[in-house]
């Protein structure tokens, strides 16, 4: 194990205030809602440790996620487990309540304000890595500590291999400012150190290397440009090469072969990479698929006939098409879209569409865009959009088209161009081909 305390480690790389550092670095405003969440992304690698977890949580438990960041977690409330989030950084506690975590407090991992056997599951993705080697033992007893008898603590673990990556104490002042500049990692090691780590703290422990075979392809060109990992030349052009869309695809398709691995209780190779991790104080079930439930992922029955009005942006009872990209904080929270996206809903009488539109398309005094509402395939608002301000469109549904609609209705939109915000860039790059965003769908 490396001689180098965390404090140390921090200091060799520049890195005065690592508090700040975490906080600049992995704050983000990003919507992880679960009431946004779409079916098709518990295929996308970047939820397959978020639906690991998901699969294995009981429905109505308790949960405590460590190192929450913005809320990654968020997912589990669509199985309504009450989940707390603790984090370093105040910032991200914040975003994770956004997101909606039934609390989220920012406190050292070492030190948990929480009482004794407060939670079914205590889990953390991508923190055990950034735990100094001299905090690990405190980290884990007071996981131990908050953990109910009998409850479960599960672990996605960044790792190390020293036959591939030099140690700590082995790497220059260079090579560790550029090493933990990256994801802040100070407390990498090896599979089987995790795994005896959590032995001393819990009778049962099982883990899985993962990532092995299966990454984003935005992991991909990190881990070879990043970390040194090798892969093939040719491979990473064409990785770098891909469209917004291709990228979604790529992950998309990783993802389902990670999934199917899981599903399939196919044991990896070490990896070097990355653990999942289980342990508890009694025998463990399932390594995956425990308590697997994706019902309420899915749409689940028409809109509530008793109200008004329904708002569709963040209602169980609507599906948003692969048009549509993940809502962003614009402000207010909305959903950008491409040439065409729709959204399915049910609702036994529709007379009313409330929509909120706006877009950022340069040279729109000079180019109006063209948009087109469809409902069921019928045309039922076509209009220009000529500057930049949000505007809030009232579609009115004939009453023929509505008692025709059998109470199945898609809302379809389509733009007549798109436009790129940042086309190229390493690291600011946005591809996306955008038109409108929206948000406030509300039927009547």
């Amino acid at each position: 194990m490396p001689s180098s305390s965390s404090d140390d480690l921090y200091q060799r790389a520049g890195i005065v205030d690592p508090a700040e550092f975490y906080r600049t670095k992995f704050v983000s405003d990003e919507v992880l809602d679960a009431r946004y969440f779409k079916a098709l992304d518990r295929f996308d690698m970047r939820f397959a440790r978020t639906m690991w977890v998901y699969d294995n949580v009981r429905a109505g438990s308790s949960v405590l996620d460590l190192g929450c960041g913005a809320g990654m977690l968020a997912l589990l409330k669509r199985k309504a487990v009450t989940l707390t989030g603790v984090d370093l950084s105040p910032e991200s506690a914040q975003a994770a309540r956004r997101n909606g975590y039934d609390s989220a407090l920012s406190a050292e991992l070492s030190q948990l304000p929480l009482a004794d056997e407060s939670f079914d599951y205590v889990v953390s993705l991508d923190v055990i890595g950034h735990v100094g080697f001299e905090e690990k033992d405190a980290v884990l007893a007071e996981v131990r500590r908050v953990l109910r008898p009998g409850g479960v603590t599960m672990h996605g673990i960044e790792c190390t291999d020293r036959r591939a990556q030099k140690s700590y104490d082995e790497m220059s002042p260079e090579e560790l400012r550029r090493f933990v500049e990256v994801d802040g990692h100070v407390g990498l090691e090896e599979e089987q150190e995790h795994t005896a780590r959590f032995r001393r703290f819990f009778d049962h422990v099982a883990s899985e290397p993962r990532y092995t075979l299966c990454l984003s392809s935005e992991e991909f060109i990190k881990q070879a440009d990043k970390y040194g990992l090798h892969f093939e030349a040719d491979f990473l052009v064409y990785l770098r090469d891909l469209s917004f869309k291709e990228r979604r695809a790529f992950d998309l398709a990783m993802g389902y072969v990670f999934g199917k691995i899981s599903d399939l209780q196919i044991s990896l190779p070490r990896s070097g990479l990355y653990l999942f991790l289980k342990a508890s104080d009694q025998p463990l079930g399932p390594f995956y698929n425990e308590h697997r439930d994706r019902r309420a992922l899915f749409a689940s029955g028409p809109a509530d006939d008793t109200a008004p009005a329904v708002c569709l942006d963040r209602s169980k009872n609507a599906t948003f098409d692969d048009g549509w990209f993940e809502p962003n904080i614009l402000p207010p929270v909305a959903r950008w879209m491409s040439h065409r996206s729709s959204v399915s809903f049910g609702v036994k009488q529709l007379s009313e569409i409330s929509i909120d539109l706006t877009t950022h398309m340069p040279d729109l005094r000079e180019r109006p865009l063209g948009l087109e509402i469809l409902l069921n395939g019928i045309r039922v608002c076509a209009f220009s959009l000529f500057d930049h301000s949000w505007l809030n469109l009232r579609v009115p549904v004939p009453e023929s088209l509505s008692s025709s609609a059998a109470g199945e209705f898609e809302m379809e939109i389509l733009a007549d161009r798109t436009w790129q915000p940042r086309p190229s860039g390493e690291e600011t790059r946005d591809d996306r081909k955008l038109s409108i965003a929206v948000c406030n769908i509300v039927i009547q």
